[in-house]
């Protein structure tokens, strides 16, 4: 089985000899590991099932029989999920690291709060949170730049008799060089209406005008220096903002220029994640999926890097024009 390329770019030339020299072979090795855990992830619904029927219907413990079945259930659904996730995460990071070896890049499933993230808190491109969780760093540089991405899944965790965990996010986040000079701090975001007031950075920002009633209506931009914003804030970039929420599907766009580096926020959802357990590992379509979330990626950075001063056209690949 061959793999193809989601694109013609440079990067993905030596894709298919890669993939049968080192990511086929990882695959087939790890096979066997995929089949047990999914085994015994159906063995514990199946033990499950018929003991959580038995209590709601025939148990002995009266108004308790309830409980019992839903505790039970929830009990075989949570250990199942537990052997598919380990399993999952195993293999996952093994392909990723493979991945992003062939791209140049570092990579690492598990990490601690990143040293941005208060930053992020600090200039309000996060909602509230009190629980957090950081994943999938991909670390490189393009065009000349170093970037890093990672993901991020943020909760809000309400205490008490009637306690409560609601996602706040789950995206990407994305650090990297800016090729211009700047020193104030700038922050732009989708328009949100009444709600803007509520989303002004801090006491030393005021609100920029932008540069046409196209780009006032779609943004809300604040910075500390009103010239140094319209600077960095000139068509061709607001322009580029936009394309990165259309290459996110609606992913509801954040940024800041902030210490010489540009910060993008997207709630993008799950990304780089290798799909179904329940499948064999030994399908390309697993690796051109996740390629895809790079060529992503690449178009993310292209768009708001390459050739800042110069149109648009032709600075991403075709993939972003969809």
């Amino acid at each position: 089985m061959t793999i193809k390329p989601p694109s013609r770019r440079e990067e993905y030339r030596d894709l298919a000899a890669f993939y049968d020299r080192q990511i086929a072979p990882f695959l087939r090795n790890h096979e066997s590991k995929r089949q047990i855990a999914v085994k015994k992830s159906v063995i514990s619904v199946a033990v499950a099932t018929p003991i959580a029927l038995g209590f709601g219907l025939l148990g002995p413990f009266g108004e308790a029989n309830l409980h019992l079945a839903v505790f039970t259930a929830i009990a075989g659904v949570g250990l199942s999920s537990f052997f598919l996730n380990k399993a999952r995460d195993q293999i996952a990071a093994g392909l990723l690291e493979l991945v992003c070896g062939f791209l140049g890049f570092n990579y690492r499933q598990e990490l601690s709060r990143p040293g941005f993230a208060s930053e992020l808190d600090r200039m309000k491109l996060f909602p509230r949170y009190n629980r957090e969780e950081w994943e999938d760093e991909v670390i490189g540089e393009r065009h000349g730049a170093r970037f890093v991405l990672c993901e991020a899944n943020l909760k809000k965790v309400t205490h008490g008799k009637n306690r409560r965990e609601k996602t706040v996010f789950h995206g990407q986040l994305l650090v990297v060089d800016y090729p211009k000079e700047f020193l104030g701090e700038t922050i732009i975001r989708r328009d949100a209406g009444m709600m803007n007031r509520l989303m002004k950075p801090g006491k030393d920002f005021q609100n920029v005008g932008l540069v046409s009633s196209k780009f006032e209506k779609a943004f809300e931009a604040w910075s500390t220096d009103q010239v140094e914003a319209r600077e960095l804030l000139d068509p061709l970039v607001l322009e580029r903002f936009e394309e990165l929420e259309r290459l996110f599907d609606g992913a509801k766009f954040r940024a800041a220029f902030s210490n010489g580096k540009l910060f993008v926020v997207l709630e993008s959802g799950d990304k780089l994640n290798m799909g179904s357990m329940f499948k064999s590992l030994e399908q390309p379509e697993r690796v051109e999926m996740i390629m895809k979330e790079f060529d992503l990626i690449f178009d993310l950075i292209d768009v708001a890097l390459k050739q800042v001063d110069a149109p648009l056209s032709g600075a991403v690949s075709a993939a972003a024009f969809r």
